[in-house]
């Protein structure tokens, strides 16, 4: 048994409908999403975050519309898919709520036959 685990507050899903988010100006694939962050990454020529910056205006993206969320960098790594950068939502209001809406919009539906 592993002794390393995961402490978030909730699980990261990742099987998601290609999805970009725009932040300083440039366009980043969404990695990953939980109810707390967004996970991000880091193309070459990407403008740099470090941790600890707040991002004032995280847009996300929902069909009636964009609603945006307030976060902070939390971590910034290097996975298979390359550098990614991972921001804490920080809500001050109905945000949650949005946040939401755009995972259960952006997930990825699995066939029963995928299942198996």
């Amino acid at each position: 048994m592993s002794s390393k685990r995961d402490k978030r507050k909730s699980k990261r899903i990742s099987a998601l409908k290609p999805t970009r988010i725009y932040l300083k100006g440039q366009a980043f694939q969404v990695m990953d999403i939980s109810n707390d962050g967004i996970g991000i990454i880091l193309e070459d020529g990407a403008p740099s975050f470090s941790i600890g910056e707040r991002l004032a205006e995280i847009p996300i993206p929902l069909e009636s519309g964009t609603v945006n969320v307030q976060g902070i960098v939390s971590h910034i790594s290097f996975t298979a898919a390359g550098q990614t950068c991972g921001i804490q939502f920080m809500f001050s209001g109905g945000e949650y709520e949005a946040v939401m809406r755009f995972k259960k919009e952006r997930m990825q539906m699995v066939s029963r036959q995928e299942k198996q």
